[in-house]
């Protein structure tokens, strides 16, 4: 390859993985939950035509809205439960061998969900619970956190001993998120306005085919050097991996001693307050993913419902403009903001604005208040970068894969959180006041203020990266 080759190579990774992982999940979460409500009221009219309409069934749109959430609600929870198990054991593996197959996995099991979607779609008879099966499927290898975990370990590897220039391609590659969201949410509300959800599905299953390829092609394992030997105050190291001992392990031993390391990395004695510091960045990324994952499980269903009425074209659309004006933040005026105003400080700002945010959609009674929503909350996504990059240098090198692992558990735990919490709140208010799961999750953001101003004030000669404030 060229040197220039060489040198795009090096500064083109894992970002194009994330964008095509997160676009193709944007195109499913309002099409899967579209064919969710398709579905249900098949069953309960067993008439194609009154569900392609859904002006037709207002008489039982809220049987329809509740049925539909308690199964969302379901699915995400298996989802949650069968993803824990490989979360944990991943990242640790991963540490000792190879990021790129743990990232090549949940795109290998979406692309097979992805072919259930479809014949789903295309079935009017198969019932909706056969989608209970995709999401044993992609739970199995950790969904999407396991390309969370995975992506930011290689860039934790790749950025090793660049100082503020980790926080930056941290930024960058949490800003695909939001890009992916906007093309995605964008593409997905077109395709199933102008051509239905089989297209939708097809669109997705066509993103994972392109990551595999990408993959297996394109990155390569960052080089790491040999790493040290781990020990906290109390003069524990992590427990030996595969290799380390005279003898070779068993499969079940290597698993139990992955488990451990991502255990052991998280909760062993640092020096000052960095396990502290650690345990309460994990709290705040439970928490962002929580309302995350609250904000996606129910803003369609929110949308839809009177006096909004939103379709699911214009719902795209809002979500499109949402999640661009987000990633733009990121990759422009967060980098410039950097250079002026402390990390820390832009980290809590962007927390209240994510706060006002939510507040807005809870009382938002139109359209022009919805779309005024994505302007005040443009720079939330600030949040999640800085505690990553936080997070990643407070530990040593050798614990990055374990400590994204056992951080990529507790957002695979949120899931069913959220799902029990926003699922069974919303059809509860929906009555009386539909917009109460969004003021919910503006007091959960401030949590999220509370603890990082917390951090901040933490002695900034102990930490791994000086917090400017």
């Amino acid at each position: 390859m060229s040197a220039w080759g060489q040198w795009i190579r090096t500064f083109v990774t894992v970002e194009p993985v994330i964008f095509l992982y997160m676009t193709s999940t944007f195109i499913m979460t309002p099409t899967f939950q579209q064919l969710v409500i398709t579905k249900v009221c098949y069953e309960l009219f067993r008439d194609t035509d009154i569900c392609r309409s859904p002006e037709r069934y207002k008489d039982s749109e809220e049987l329809i809205e509740d049925r539909s959430s308690f199964l969302l609600l379901l699915f995400t929870c298996v989802t949650s439960l069968v993803s824990i198990p490989p979360a944990l054991l991943l990242g640790s593996w991963s540490d000792r061998s190879s990021r790129k197959a743990v990232m090549l996995l949940p795109c290998l099991t979406s692309l097979v969900s992805g072919g259930v979607f479809i014949a789903l779609s295309l079935l009017e008879d198969a019932s909706v619970y056969w989608l209970l099966a995709t999401a044993v499927v992609t739970g199995l290898s950790g969904g999407y956190v396991s390309l969370f975990l995975s992506s930011f370990s290689f860039l934790a590897d790749a950025t090793a001993g660049l100082g503020s220039n980790r926080t930056l391609r941290m930024a960058v590659a949490e800003s695909m998120v939001f890009v992916g969201g906007a093309v995605g949410f964008l593409l997905g509300g077109l395709l199933i306005q102008e051509f239905g959800v089989t297209s939708a599905f097809m669109a997705y299953s066509s993103c994972h085919v392109l990551s595999v390829l990408y993959i297996l092609l394109w990155l390569r394992n960052p080089e790491r050097s040999a790493p040290p030997t781990l020990s906290g105050d109390d003069g524990e190291g992590l427990p030996p991996v595969a290799g380390d001992a005279e003898a070779e392990p068993s499969a079940n031993l290597m698993c139990l001693s992955d488990v451990k390391r991502s255990f052991h990395s998280v909760f062993r004695r640092r020096p000052g307050q960095q396990r502290l510091k650690l345990h309460l960045l994990i709290v705040c990324t439970f928490i962002n993913n929580m309302v995350a994952v609250g904000e996606q499980a129910i803003s369609l269903l929110y949308l839809m419902y009177k006096p909004r009425e939103f379709t699911t074209e214009m719902y795209g659309v809002f979500k499109s403009t949402q999640m661009l004006l987000l990633g733009l933040t990121l990759l422009v005026i967060f980098p410039l903001l950097m250079r002026v105003v402390g990390v820390m400080t832009l980290g809590k700002v962007s927390v209240l604005f994510r706060t006002a945010g939510f507040v807005l959609m809870a009382f938002s009674t139109n359209t022009w208040m919805v779309f005024l929503v994505s302007l005040v909350s443009a720079p939330a996504g600030i949040t999640q970068a800085v505690v990553r990059s936080l997070s990643s240098n407070v530990v040593d090198p050798d614990e990055q894969g374990a400590m994204f692992s056992f951080s990529a558990s507790v957002e695979t735990t949120c899931y069913m959180f959220a799902a029990v919490l926003f699922n069974g709140l919303y059809p509860l208010t929906l009555p009386t006041f539909p917009g109460m799961p969004f003021i919910a999750m503006a007091g959960f953001t401030l949590i999220v203020f509370i603890l990082m101003q917390w951090i901040s004030e933490m002695p900034a000669t102990q930490a791994r990266l000086i917090i400017q404030d």
